[in-house]
């Protein structure tokens, strides 16, 4: 059975992972206040409209990576590209744990998809 809540996403995630959630979950609501953190297949995500087809931005953590993930697949592809180490499939920009130096650059490509989406100026 999954998560039924964002805090039983964060208890269930690798140690690791936890801190990298935490982070990046309060940089979005820091950012965008009203943007709320829903539960979707059993994972936190910040979903923009009444569809994900419209546009999300999501974290998971596995037990050897961090993921951001979001439908903006050109945003993606460009974030794996400059993020030195970062690894994912067509949604997903991964980095190892130990890659912190990819959190600044993790953290625009964040925010690169919240703008386009009309979260941020």
């Amino acid at each position: 059975m999954g998560a039924e809540t964002p805090q039983q996403y964060l208890d269930a995630a690798p140690e690791p992972g936890r801190l990298w959630l935490t982070e990046f979950w309060a940089h979005v609501e820091q950012r965008c206040p009203d943007l709320p953190l829903v539960m979707f297949r059993s994972t936190p995500m910040f979903k923009f409209t009444d569809s994900y087809l419209k546009g999300y931005v999501m974290f998971t953590a596995a037990k050897g990576h961090f993921s951001a993930h979001a439908i903006d697949f050109d945003l993606v592809a460009a974030a794996q590209q400059s993020i030195t180490g970062a690894f994912g499939g067509k949604g997903s920009v991964s980095v190892k744990y130990a890659n912190t130096d990819a959190k600044p650059e993790l953290t625009q490509f964040v925010d690169d998809v919240l703008r386009r989406h009309g979260y941020l100026n």
